[in-house]
């Protein structure tokens, strides 16, 4: 099983609330605790305003 840090980041619209608040995984949608890791930047727009979020992942497996 690859790691959620493998996973291709999903575009702004696909993501829940508490991913783009960075309480849940981006990938797999799971709690994320103190351990996890920043993945990114997800940008999306609306009209002309310009949405972004810090998304996080999962830790590595076996790390």
């Amino acid at each position: 099983m690859a790691d959620c840090f493998d996973a291709p980041l999903p575009r702004y619209d696909e993501l829940t609330i508490e991913q783009i608040f960075g309480v849940a995984c981006v990938a797999c949608g799971q709690e994320l605790g103190a351990d996890s890791v920043y993945r990114g930047v997800v940008e999306g727009r609306e009209g002309a305003m310009l949405l972004d979020a810090n998304v996080r992942v999962c830790p590595r497996a076996g790390r």
